[in-house]
């Protein structure tokens, strides 16, 4: 990715305060592909999140169902019976 060299000009209120930036055409372009390329990855991340979580509910979903059922009775003496 190269490097963006921006020579941005400020727009000021009558207190000097700035209120906007005039950027050419080029740079603005620019800042406009970046910003896409930063939505698509992050919407990328997203999806490969909910993948994630997919994945993992459905891993844990067969470890539960792989699991016997034991049932806990107090047997004699109070000994803990499975």
């Amino acid at each position: 990715m190269s490097t963006l060299t921006l020579n941005e000009q400020y727009l000021v209120d009558k207190d000097g305060r700035r209120i906007g930036v005039v950027l050419s055409m080029q740079a603005y372009q620019e800042l406009k592909k970046r910003l896409e390329e930063l939505e698509a990855f992050q919407s990328a991340r997203e999806e490969i999140n909910i993948v994630d979580q997919l994945l993992a509910q459905a891993q844990q979903g067969e470890q539960e169902e792989n699991l016997p059922t034991f049932r806990r009775r107090q047997g004699p003496g109070g000994m803990i019976v499975i």
